[in-house]
């Protein structure tokens, strides 16, 4: 009766994941369009929802109650995020 499944908090993750990537990538684009009014709403949404993801994560895994095949795609994708993130800090830094 107690078998592992998936719950709304892996799935969330996984949206979570989704939606930072989709604001990083739609960041210049978007800050284009709105004379850069929209830069910094976007990149504390991209931060705060990175750490959401990894804090997220980390219960749902270390959950006895919840498989966490889907949270190892969220992972996946959130290590993604977090290296494009340290990529353009590190380019930032070296080159300013």
């Amino acid at each position: 009766m107690n078998e592992p499944r998936y719950t709304w908090r892996s799935y969330s993750l996984v949206v979570v994941s989704i939606l930072v990537t989709l604001a990083m990538f739609l960041l210049d684009p978007i800050a284009s369009a709105t004379n850069e009014g929209a830069s910094l709403p976007m990149m504390v949404f991209i931060f705060i929802g990175t750490l959401v993801s990894v804090i997220g994560i980390i219960f749902v895994i270390l959950s006895k109650r919840e498989q966490s095949k889907v949270a190892l795609i969220a992972l996946a994708i959130t290590l993604f995020n977090c290296g494009v993130i340290a990529f353009f800090l590190f380019v930032g830094l070296m080159y300013t």
